[in-house]
């Protein structure tokens, strides 16, 4: 009988060393796996934190962006187009200012022995840019060599391409324009600010050249819809997004000759007064839809761009000239 009980006994021993030995290892992996959990916890918790500080300070810089000082001076804060402090509150010069009135009849026919040329303008640039600054729509471009430019006509130097803005009103097709043709506005004006390059020989005495395009009420313009599918990410005043680039022609068809041109200033205080005017007068197409999407954009205020055009200025003894191509002029 006492051999019995003593392997009973050892039987029992065996059977508790072999439990403790599975319940050792059993905790030893229970901790194994409660570390590789919480280290991995730990390391989801701060992929989450690095990206949401990633998307934080990319959302920062969208917006910051705006405020980065570029090469033209930016139009003072209070800038508005209202009664309180619209166009007539403005402090500017009083002559030789824009836009104007270009009566056709009365313009001077001017030959020229040189086209206008341009230059660049079928390159496709490394990012395009559009912002919504809370009175008007700015587009500007980058580009990896050297930037499109004008030359050409009468142009003593060649002028690089700056900035686009639009001109529009909320409601009125018939008032968006800055600038009329016989006393008549377009819905929407396109300006094209370029800088002198200061290259060559020869030094212009006016160091900007505006290029400015009609758009008047058609079919839908496909070349437009560039920038108009993205006008919904800068509805807010102080918006910028990035697009896909594509080439400035798009917006800007080449013209050779038959423009008009007069010397005035920019539309925006302080209104320098440097300033070439080239005006093609053949509208180009824009549809409801597409202008549609112009009104929705929005002020500092919150309320809708109701309008961003100065008044029309007067020429004074200034002479407007319809420019034509004349190879054989001398």
């Amino acid at each position: 009988m006492g051999i019995c009980w003593s392997w009973v006994r050892e039987l029992i021993c065996h059977f508790v060393e072999a439990h403790l030995v599975i319940l050792m290892w059993a905790v030893s992996g229970a901790v194994v796996m409660l570390y590789n959990f919480h280290s991995t916890f730990c390391l989801i918790e701060r992929f989450r934190k690095c990206a949401l500080n990633e998307e934080q300070e990319n959302t920062d810089m969208d917006t910051d962006e705006c405020n980065d000082d570029d090469d033209a001076a930016e139009p003072t804060p209070a800038l508005d187009y209202g009664a309180q402090n619209g166009p007539h509150a403005w402090q500017t010069a009083l002559n030789n200012q824009s836009p104007i009135n270009i009566d056709t009849q009365d313009a001077e026919q001017i030959c020229m022995g040189l086209s206008l040329m341009w230059v660049g303008y079928d390159e496709l640039p490394v990012g395009i840019r559009l912002e919504n600054n809370g009175h008007t729509l700015l587009l500007r471009a980058c580009f990896e060599g050297d930037t499109p430019f004008v030359d050409g006509a009468d142009l003593l130097c060649s002028f690089a391409f700056h900035e686009i803005s639009f001109r529009w009103s909320w409601h009125e097709n018939a008032t968006g324009s800055e600038h009329s043709l016989n006393n008549e506005h377009f819905p929407l004006e396109m300006q094209c600010l370029h800088t002198s390059s200061n290259e060559g020989d020869e030094v212009s005495s006016r160091s900007l050249l505006v290029i400015s395009y009609m758009f008047d009420i058609a079919a839908e313009n496909p070349f437009l819809d560039v920038i108009v599918q993205y006008l919904v990410a800068v509805q807010r005043a102080g918006q910028c997004v990035e697009i896909p680039p594509f080439p400035l022609n798009y917006l800007m068809p080449a013209f050779y000759t038959d423009f008009y041109s007069y010397h005035g200033s920019l539309t925006e205080p302080p209104c320098h007064r440097g300033a070439e005017w080239f005006i093609n007068p053949l509208p180009l197409a824009i549809s409801e839809r597409q202008l549609h999407e112009f009104r929705k954009l929005r002020s500092r205020s919150g309320s809708r761009i109701s309008r961003n055009a100065r008044p029309v200025q007067e020429l004074g003894n200034r002479t407007v000239s319809f420019n034509c191509y004349n190879p054989f002029d001398e």
